[in-house]
C-alpha cells in the first residue's frame, strides 16, 4: 500500500476526458476485493483504451487489478470538478506488459440525477378522490356554493428511490396546488386540498368553492364534468450526496355531476 495521485484518463466520442482523483491509499492488486487466481470480482465490458497505449492490441501479458477499492474513501472526480462514482465503489486498472492504464469504474459509473428521474417515473400516486357539498352522488344546484376539496390522507408527501449498486437516489412528490375545474366554463386554484364540509360549518369556513350559476340540463347526458388536477414539486437526494429539483408531475381525477336549479315559489 501507499498513497498516490491519480490522473485517469479516458478516450471519450468527443475528446479527451480527464479526471483526478483525491490523495488516500490504493491497493496495487490483493486483497479482500480479488479472488484466488488474482481476479476483480467484476469486470466492465465498456472499458475503452488509449490510442497506442500498451496492450492495446490485444490481452497478452495483461493483467487486471484493483486501483481504487472504495471512491466513498477515495474521492474521483470528473474534469468539471463533479465527483464521480463506480457502481460497485471499485475502480480497475489493465496493467499490460507492466505499464498500467487508465483505471475505469467497475460496473459502469453511476449517475445519480439519472436514478432520480428513474425514481421520478416510478412514484406510486393513486387517482385523487374527489368531494363536494352538496354531495356529487346526488345533484348540485345553481346559486348555492359548492365545497370543493380531496382526501386529506391522499393530500400527502410521495417518495421512490432508485439504485445502482450501492449508489441510490431518493424523490419526494409533495403536492401543493389543485386546479379545479367546474365543467361550466369556470373554475378555481386551491393551494391545498380544500376543506371538508360538516354540518354547522359557515359558508366562508373554505377557500375552495365553486357557484354554478347555469344548470347542466342543456349538456350532453345532463351533466357536467367536473375534474382536478393535483401538480406535485418533485425533490431528490442521492445517498452519495447532491440532488435538486425535477419536473413536476401532475395527477388528475374528475367525474360527471348534474346541475340543477332551485324553482322558488312565491307566498303571499
Amino acid at each position: 500500500m501507499r498513497a498516490r495521485r491519480l490522473t485517469l484518463a479516458v478516450v471519450a466520442a468527443a475528446g479527451l476526458m480527464v479526471m483526478t482523483a483525491a490523495p488516500a491509499a490504493a491497493d496495487d492488486g490483493g486483497g479482500a476485493f480479488i479472488d484466488d487466481d488474482g481476479a476483480p470480482t467484476a469486470i466492465a465490458d465498456d472499458t475503452q483504451q488509449q490510442p497506442g497505449s500498451p496492450g492495446s492490441g490485444g490481452d497478452d501479458n495483461c493483467t487486471t487489478r484493483v486501483a481504487i477499492e472504495d471512491d466513498f474513501a477515495f474521492g474521483v472526480y470528473d474534469v468539471d470538478g463533479t465527483r464521480v462514482y463506480s457502481e460497485t465503489g471499485r475502480w480497475l486498472e489493465r496493467v499490460c506488459d507492466g505499464f498500467a492504464q487508465e483505471p475505469f469504474p467497475e460496473g459502469g459509473a453511476v449517475d445519480p440525477r439519472a436514478l432520480a428521474l428513474s425514481a421520478r417515473e416510478s412514484v406510486s400516486i393513486a387517482t385523487p378522490p374527489i368531494a363536494t357539498s352538496p354531495s356529487a352522488d346526488d345533484r348540485l344546484y345553481t346559486q348555492v356554493q359548492t365545497w370543493l376539496w380531496l382526501d386529506e390522507e391522499w393530500w400527502t408527501t410521495y417518495s421512490a428511490t432508485a439504485s445502482a449498486g450501492r449508489v441510490s437516489a431518493t424523490v419526494t412528490a409533495r403536492p401543493t396546488t389543485a386546479e379545479w375545474d367546474t365543467g361550466d366554463g369556470g373554475g378555481t386554484t386551491c393551494r391545498g386540498p380544500g376543506v371538508r364540509w360538516q354540518r354547522g360549518m359557515p359558508d366562508d369556513a373554505t377557500y375552495c368553492k365553486h357557484t354554478y350559476t347555469r344548470s347542466s340540463a342543456g349538456q350532453d347526458g345532463g351533466t357536467y364534468t367536473l375534474s382536478a388536477t393535483v401538480t406535485f414539486e418533485i425533490t431528490w437526494t442521492s445517498n452519495i450526496g447532491g440532488g435538486g429539483s425535477l419536473e413536476a408531475i401532475e395527477r388528475t381525477a374528475s367525474r360527471d355531476v348534474e346541475v340543477g336549479e332551485i324553482q322558488a315559489v312565491e307566498t303571499e
